[in-house]
């Protein structure tokens, strides 16, 4: 930012305009981090910008006055108390620059110290009486905070139990950081944009832990963990009595509670006082932050030993026994060289921004995530752009700033792809825009499979789908024939899991859906160019899997409604099948591959061999989808309108134009009970609970009444 370019000023009056201006900026960030979820300057700047101010106040005394609260205050004097008293300051950590300045703590330090990770969240005090968790507040003005109690119950935050294991008396006040773990992030920011579709993705797993806690919606239970930094020494209470930070953290790892000493393997938690070993930790911490798995920005040293903490004090807003050393900043300048989209393994549009070559956080940078559609567009990325990017979170680079002077005067704004590969509208009900073309992601082809026109698998939705899919335990539509129930059964939907009763149900369903009719079948393989009409005329035609896949581009062509183009769609979609081995995996798994015709079964002894049938309004026993198929599973087509190639029309006696106009034309009428017996004795559908809306223009005007549907709710 502007502000933080000025240089150092003296006390004159525009120099010390220039420094209010700076604080004032510094004093918004802060309010900003503190107080919600929002990031208004990056740690670097922010850092850069107080630095500044405190060598203006070492060299002028006269202005120190002005920016105190800055200096010299908990959370630079921004956040607010609230209404819990905290037992002792809820202090800061003192910054200190290099790697030299940590040695010469430890060496003034004089005592044993133990090395932490810093992680990136929010501060948060809990307290438990008798075993059972009684209080949460946050840091607030560190000296009282706000009591946030029900809203951590209801997140059911890992690492901090509702009751503490084994048997605990007494009160027990621990510290420490909630936080948001990479792995939960891409979680948080789908039930985030689900909530609204005014909502805007989370930036970092900092902004979403923030977002969160604050405002402690039980959608999001489960998604922030929580790690115990500090525990409180208590000499009432005998567990909490210890002498030493390392032992009252044991401790409180015993009861449940997770800590700062369970996140790093590769980090000893075994206290020193060899520099050299400290020096080594940090190093250890900064070289692997990267694949950590959750943002830190920095690691701590402190003081393992009561004595020495008590000999070195506390300062005005932070422990003396106590440092944070700051890694170097994560973000570099570069420029944007191309935008590009993609659809994902879960049918998101994903937009990649191609930048030149930049080294950051020990690493070459050639792509940014431009997060989803709405923020690029709300920040008018454009290609020529100056950009600023950061690792978000270490790993996910992504545009932090753009600098809108530098824009070259030809720029043009940058504009999302209208229709999905296929030429198909994007769902865009939330801002991740997602495709709803069953071929373009492995999401789609097995929400597609699963639905009623398919396999018909109540139960599996989207939220199961894609849990599923990103666990890597569904990759095509084959291997839902392949889970175990065990695999069902408390299978972890974003912070709550599948009951047993409703996994029983579902795999049920799977076990019912190897039975599913050919034609469904065929449905169900999401080739392009199908459908349920033509699920239906090719099983008509091929009536078994080995004659489908046998079928050359003009055998295809030469059924009815499909013509060479559709023909050459579906061969190649067949050979992409067969290429994954996802046709195989199925007959393997048991699945229906349609059977030979007997001798009496021939097309011309079938009851509606050779006629094209109109249905007008309901079928007692079928639903819409249904009837189309036994249409033509009798040897008919199914058509939506009457014309004058209509043979038969089945409906009641009515005044609708379709009455009216098969009686003009002579088409021959029927009455939905006659049409049963026509069909009597003759292959019909097997019933389901519900009816769904039609696919093809062919089945809209059929209505049924439907059974009530069951869906399991996990």
């Amino acid at each position: 930012m502007n502000d933080l370019e000025t240089p150092t000023p003296s006390p004159g009056g525009d120099a010390a305009a220039a420094l209010d201006e700076l604080a004032a900026t510094l004093r918004t960030a802060a309010s900003a981090y503190y107080e919600t979820d929002a990031q208004t300057m990056t740690d670097a700047e922010y850092d850069d910008g107080i630095e500044r101010l405190r060598i203006a106040a070492v060299d002028h005394p006269t202005l120190a006055e002005r920016f105190d609260d800055l200096l010299g205050s908990v959370a630079a004097g921004q956040s607010a108390g609230g209404d819990v008293t905290h037992t002792s300051l809820m202090g800061s950590m003192e910054k200190v620059v290099g790697l030299e300045a940590v040695g010469e703590f430890v060496t003034t330090l004089g005592g044993p110290v133990v090395v932490e990770p810093k992680l990136d969240g929010l501060a948060l005090t809990v307290t438990y009486r008798d075993g059972v968790l009684a209080v949460a507040a946050t840091r607030g003005d560190g000296r009282s905070g706000e009591d946030i109690t029900d809203r951590i119950r209801r997140l059911e935050i890992s690492g901090l139990p509702e009751q503490l294991a084994g048997e605990s008396a007494g009160v027990l006040e621990v510290r420490g950081e909630v936080f948001v773990t990479e792995a939960a992030f891409e979680r948080a920011n789908e039930l985030r944009l689900a909530s609204s579709a005014k909502a805007t993705a989370f930036v970092n797993p900092r902004n979403a832990a923030a977002g969160i806690l604050r405002k402690g919606d039980p959608a999001f239970a489960g998604v922030p963990t929580f790690a115990a930094y500090e525990v409180l020494p208590d000499p009432a209470v005998a567990e909490v009595a210890e002498t030493t930070h390392g032992q009252r953290i044991a401790l409180v790892e015993s009861l449940g509670i997770g800590t700062v000493h369970q996140l790093v393997d590769a980090l000893s938690a075994e206290p020193t006082t060899d520099v050299d070993e400290v020096l080594a930790r940090v190093q250890l911490l900064g070289d692997g932050r990267a694949t950590l798995g959750f943002p830190i920005d920095g690691a701590v040293v402190k003081a393992d030993d009561d004595e020495d903490r008590r000999a070195a004090g506390y300062g005005s807003r932070a422990p003396k026994w106590a440092v944070a050393y700051k890694y170097e900043a994560e973000n570099a300048t570069t420029t944007v060289r191309a935008i590009t989209t993609a659809v994902g393994r879960t049918g998101r549009l994903a937009v990649r921004v191609e930048v030149e070559p930049v080294f950051v956080g020990g690493t070459t940078i050639t792509f940014a995530s431009g997060h989803n559609v709405g923020w690029m567009l709300e920040r008018d990325v454009r290609v020529g752009d100056t950009i600023t990017v950061r690792r978000a979170g270490d790993v996910i680079p992504y545009i932090a700033d753009v600098d809108l002077e530098a824009r070259p005067d030809d720029s043009e704004p940058w504009a999302p792809p209208e229709n999905d590969p296929v030429g198909n509208p994007w769902d865009k009900s939330t801002l991740l825009w997602r495709s709803t073309s069953p071929e373009l992601s492995v999401l789609g082809r097995v929400v597609y499979a699963a639905s009623r026109d398919c396999f018909d698998i109540e139960g599996i939705g989207t939220e199961i789908a894609t849990t599923l899919v990103e666990r890597g335990m569904v990759s095509t539509v084959a291997d839902l024939f392949t889970l175990e129930l065990e695999q069902l059964e408390g299978l972890d939907l974003g912070g709550r899991a599948l009951g047993a009763a409703n996994a029983g149900k579902i795999f049920a369903e799977i076990e019912r859906a190897r039975s599913t009719p050919w034609n469904r079948v065929i449905t169900a393989l999401g080739i392009r160019a199908t459908g349920r009409t033509m699920g239906r005329r090719l099983a008509a035609a091929f009536p078994t899997m080995d004659r489908l896949r046998a079928a050359s581009v003009d055998a295809l062509a030469d059924v009815g409604g499909i013509g060479p183009i559709k023909a050459e769609l579906m061969y190649q979609g067949l050979r992409e099948l067969e290429a994954i081995g996802v046709l195989d995996a199925l007959e393997a798994a048991g699945v229906n591959m349609g059977t030979e015709p007997e001798p009496g079964d021939e097309a011309d002894a079938l009851p509606l061999s050779g006629m094209r049938v109109v249905v007008s309004g309901s079928v007692p026993g079928l639903t819409r989808g249904e009837i189309a198929e036994v249409i033509e599973a009798n040897g008919g087509t199914a058509s939506s309108s009457v014309s004058t190639t209509t043979t038969l029309l089945v409906s009641e006696p009515s005044t609708s134009s379709k009455y009216t106009k098969a009686t003009d034309l002579g088409v021959r009428i029927i009455t939905p009970a006659e049409f049963i017996v026509l069909l009597a004795g003759a292959p019909t559908a097997e019933a389901s609970e519900d009816s769904s809306p039609a696919e093809d223009v062919a089945d809209e005007d059929v209505t049924a009444s439907p059974a009530p549907s069951t869906s399991p709710e996990p």
